[in-house]
């Protein structure tokens, strides 16, 4: 298992991600304090994957479309499309808080045995499982991410044999390329080069493809390519951003690597999402809310 943790201010917001990365599940445990995730704005990569995500709001609140509002704890079983790849008539949520803390775990359908879809209604789980939900947010560790991955499995949420898959140590081809990987992580920064990674991983960027290659295979990272996944991470945080109460559209481009608003604003609608000043009156937090 591999691992990361990034934290950013901004717009007097804050958000802290941490990412696992493991054969057949990534997990995110993240903190928006003062920031609103909305599905309908999320930024569709160009290739479909083949996941669903068990996402769990452990503070907060969590609201859908169809006008469902749910007080954290609570977790529901997301489809593709109401989640990374939203489509018209989809079901879409709002997730936020001062602080809004979830864990999501992005998994293959076959290792789900609930429903899939907003349809099917929040999950019942036990207290032994948010226990160990919130043992993980405490100590964001590989080994709390395992039990709670256990935990899950004896609920009957998940594969039962879902960490089988886990290794505990990682080849060193994919260990130099996360110590390689995980600075950029680590601040956010979403316009690095392939060739930047070559050069500081000290590799040539034929070496760099084979092992990136086999890298983003074995942990399904990267659907559309390199480049689409950092062109997206990018749009996904400029829209989080925009939803910051202090915070400008030009201030959001520039916190998050575009040259100007209008660079920005082209890659919204690239993404066919609506100009950064509409997503930001769509979106933007209050703390009344």
């Amino acid at each position: 298992m591999l691992s990361a943790t990034s934290t950013r201010t901004f717009g007097g917001s804050t958000l802290k991600s941490t990412i696992f990365l493991e054969r057949r599940l990534r997990a995110h445990l993240v903190v928006r304090d003062r920031l609103l995730y909305d599905a309908a704005y999320a930024p569709p990569a160009k290739k479909a994957t083949p996941y669903v995500h068990l996402f769990a709001q452990l503070q907060g609140t969590f609201t859908t479309s169809s006008g469902v509002t749910a007080t954290a704890p609570c977790a529901f079983v997301l489809a593709e499309t109401e989640f990374d790849r939203v489509e018209p008539g989809s079901t879409t949520f709002r997730s936020y808080g001062a602080p809004g803390e979830i864990v999501e775990i992005r998994l293959s359908p076959s290792d789900v045995r609930r429903p899939v879809g907003l349809a099917h209604g929040a999950l019942e789980l036990s207290a032994s499982v948010w226990d160990a939900y919130r043992a993980l947010a405490k100590s964001q560790s590989e080994a709390a991410l395992h039990a709670l991955v256990t935990q899950l499995g004896e609920a009957g949420i998940v594969a039962p044999d879902l960490t089988t898959s886990i290794v505990t140590n990682e080849p060193d081809r994919y260990l130099r390329i996360w110590t390689t990987l995980k600075p950029f992580y680590n601040d956010l920064a979403m316009s690095t080069s392939l060739k930047q990674i070559a050069v500081i991983a000290g590799l040539s960027l034929r070496q760099l493809g084979r092992d990136l290659g086999d890298f983003t295979r074995d942990f399904g990272l990267f659907g559309g390519g390199f480049r689409d996944a950092t062109r997206v991470l990018r749009l996904r945080a400029a829209v989080l951003f925009l939803s910051a109460p202090g915070g400008s559209p030009s201030e959001v481009a520039k916190a998050v690597g575009y040259g100007s608003l209008d660079a920005m604003g082209r890659a919204f609608r690239d993404a066919k999402l609506p100009a950064p000043s509409v997503v930001q009156e769509a979106v933007r937090y209050h703390d009344q809310m």
